[in-house]
């Protein structure tokens, strides 16, 4: 599993409509820094594997389409992680010794996200950020 730019955009995008509960692509883009383009092609692919829902017209915006804590961040990275056309991301290592590093830093990456849901990731940021605002004087 490789954490791609895309993937980081995905989750970021996720987030926020999480956090949110509804926002159109544009805010989307704006409030998290994606270039639009680059989101609608991330949308596309977060709704075809079913994180979020659309609407269409001029107040139309995405949600999710189940609860936040029933979408595993594994289930996204792998998602987004995917190239479109079914092929590997990068080239496959010529050597044996490279491959066995590759998959053991994929095996402990997975391991390391496991069943961590994107309710608890989000969870884990509204909490860190009340603590920060805890000690502002």
């Amino acid at each position: 599993m490789q954490l791609t730019t895309k993937a980081r955009y995905g989750l970021r995008a996720l987030c926020h409509v999480a956090h949110r509960g509804y926002a159109s692509a544009h805010v989307i883009a704006e409030q998290q820094a994606i270039p639009s383009r680059y989101l609608e092609e991330i949308i596309g692919e977060l709704r075809k594997a079913g994180f979020v829902v659309g609407k269409r017209g001029p107040r139309g915006g995405y949600k999710l389409a189940r609860p936040a804590a029933d979408i595993a961040v594994a289930e996204v990275l792998q998602a987004l992680s995917t190239p479109a056309n079914g092929g590997p991301s990068t080239g496959d290592p010529q050597d044996e010794i490279t491959r066995m590093v590759e998959r053991s830093v994929d095996a402990r990456f997975e391991a390391a996200v496991g069943q961590l849901s994107l309710e608890q990731l989000l969870g884990e940021a509204r909490e860190t950020h009340r603590r920060r605002t805890d000690f502002v004087v």
